[in-house]
């Protein structure tokens, strides 16, 4: 049985964390979040009062709003993937983590920064080896979009990392908009992203 996520969301509905299931127990005891679904809360207490918990996400929220700072993010493998969206920056190929590879725009032995979001990008295996120690302009290479420091903003990188938390962050805000709205629901993670 796959561990139960839990979204763990500001009191003004901000995505924060995905939290671990002690954590929410340490939480719920501390009176400091509240289910955003009465039966859901019967479950989870029912559940818990039998020392387990089921399949599926759990969204609390809580009870006070806490102020976070904007902080930068570091440009590692996984994060520079999630930016770029699994996509190759050169000829726009998308893959898996293991078919891609993260390229610097300005090679390292050329004075390029070997780790800051501005000179990294994801690369298919075929056009970072045609690229190789050069310049993208030396090879008629371009890039899709010039890369860019992401910031911990609305959570999105929290989102696409965690599929099964964004699926059911977006029934929360589809619930939340008038019936007439709910076909076009917004997604704060992409206007958040770049």
């Amino acid at each position: 049985m796959a561990l139960m996520p839990v979204l763990l969301l500001n009191a003004s509905l901000q995505p924060l964390n995905v939290i671990s299931r002690r954590r929410l127990v340490v939480l719920l005891t501390k009176e400091r979040v509240a289910f955003l679904d009465e039966e859901v809360r019967r479950q989870v207490e029912s559940e818990l009062n039998q020392r387990r918990l089921g399949e599926g996400v759990i969204v609390v929220r809580l009870l006070r709003n806490i102020s976070i700072p904007r902080r930068m993010l570091h440009p590692n493998r996984r994060n520079i993937l999630l930016r770029d969206d699994y996509t190759c920056q050169y000829c726009g190929q998308r893959g898996q983590a293991q078919e891609l590879t993260i390229d610097h725009v300005v090679p390292v032995s050329r004075g390029g920064a070997p780790a800051s979001w501005e000179n990294q990008v994801v690369a298919c295996r075929r056009c970072n080896g045609r690229k190789a120690d050069r310049l993208p302009d030396e090879v008629n290479l371009r890039l899709a979009r010039q890369p860019r420091p992401v910031t911990h903003e609305y959570a999105h990188l929290l989102l696409l990392r965690h599929p099964e938390v964004r699926t059911a962050y977006e029934e929360l805000l589809r619930s939340a908009l008038p019936a007439s709205a709910r076909h076009a629901t917004p997604q704060p993670w992409a206007a958040a992203a770049l």
